[in-house]
């Protein structure tokens, strides 16, 4: 089972690698790719076949407590639930550290290729590796750039030379600290009172798999807010696309459906990370937006890693939660006062689940978004 060390007490992360594209062993790029909630790397596993044809390296990452990951010790999980806001911060702090070190062990271990560019007459960026955190995975994705200038100096260093992007993919709301009171009335199955809490987990893969009416980001508003709301699960409409557009998981046997998640994970340690003051995830995407410094030993402030970019991506058939995240990161970056460059990007016609249901799609957009 491949492991990589994320510190010296033993924690390891689980992964899976796709391995080196044969045709470009010298100038592909390698995304890291971290899960969301229940749903663990296996979600990313249909994409892995495309990924040589279009020079992309794919390493599916397990976070902490997910099938192969070291589990959270009681320690650990008493941060995580914390009594104080600091005790909360500290933990996810350290889950961004984590990663943070497995990329730092990964790169040193593979000998992957570095960010370069091309020729003078093709200057398309090559090597390098960017990090994508899908749905609630952002809760500790954002992290490592939010706390990029804490990090030890070899890895802020090393990381520095690789690092191209962090890809915001179809973000969750919890993960960037909201909670929208302005969609009351839109429909979640852990706010449903009428459901127990095995009927929420249950109920959770259904509604965040399904495809929901097509529509275009808007500014925040009242009127966006109702159209949001007002949205409709496309396999109840009665007309002929309903039939191809029924949930994701609906379409998975019970067999792939068992191979892709964890259930017992959320009353083991997801639902602390769901439950985290929402003001630390609130500040940890700003910190992300922004430029970081470091002091050198000159005394002068230095930029941490100030060619990456933040690229964001939304699913226009997705939940309605995440459209409402894409549009509260919009607004956020606006009002940054140093932002780093961010890129927001569109996925039409798609679900949360773009990656296993449209894998190859899915693949060779992320190879021309990076």
């Amino acid at each position: 089972m491949p492991v990589g060390p994320v510190d010296s007490n033993g924690t390891v992360l689980y992964y899976e690698d796709s391995g080196v594209p044969p045709e470009s062993s010298s100038t592909y790029a390698t995304v890291v790719l971290a899960h969301g909630t229940m749903f663990h790397s296996a979600i990313f596993r249909r994409m892995m076949p495309y990924a040589a044809a279009h020079s992309l390296r794919l390493v599916l990452l397990n976070l902490r407590d997910y099938p192969g990951s070291t589990r959270y010790s009681a320690a650990e999980l008493g941060m995580l639930g914390g009594p104080t806001r600091e005790a909360q911060d500290a933990a996810i702090t350290a889950r961004g550290r984590e990663i943070a070190a497995f990329m730092h062990w990964y790169i040193e271990t593979e000998h992957i290729p570095p960010i370069s560019k091309g020729t003078e007459a093709d200057e398309t960026q090559r090597g390098g590796i960017s990090l994508l955190g899908w749905s609630s995975g952002n809760c500790q994705t954002l992290s490592v750039l939010a706390h990029a200038d804490k990090l030890p100096e070899e890895t802020r260093v090393l990381l520095g030379a690789y690092l191209r992007s962090l890809i915001l993919h179809d973000a969750s709301l919890t993960s960037i600290g909201e909670t929208a009171p302005e969609l009351e009335g839109l429909y979640s199955p852990f706010r449903d009172p009428n459901l127990n809490y095995d009927e929420k987990v249950l109920g959770f893969s259904k509604w965040v798999s399904c495809y929901w009416s097509q529509t275009d980001l808007a500014p925040q508003s009242s009127a966006f807010a109702a159209t949001v709301v007002e949205r409709k699960m496309l396999h109840e409409a009665d007309t002929p696309e309903a039939d191809r557009r029924l949930p994701s998981v609906e379409r998975m046997s019970a067999e792939k459906f068992a191979a892709v998640t964890d259930i017992d994970v959320m009353a083991r340690s997801q639902i602390l990370l769901q439950r985290i003051d929402t003001e630390i995830y609130q500040e940890n995407l700003r910190r992300a937006l922004s430029h970081l410094y470091v002091v050198d030993e000159t005394g002068v402030k230095q930029p941490v890693w100030p060619a990456l970019k933040v690229q964001v991506d939304w699913c226009d058939m997705s939940v309605g939660e995440e459209l409402w995240a894409a549009t509260k990161i919009r607004r956020q970056y606006g009002g940054l006062s140093d932002p780093r460059r961010m890129e927001v990007f569109r996925v039409e016609k798609a679900n949360h689940f773009v990656h296993w249901d449209e894998p190859e799609r899915f693949t060779e957009f992320l190879a021309r978004m990076i």
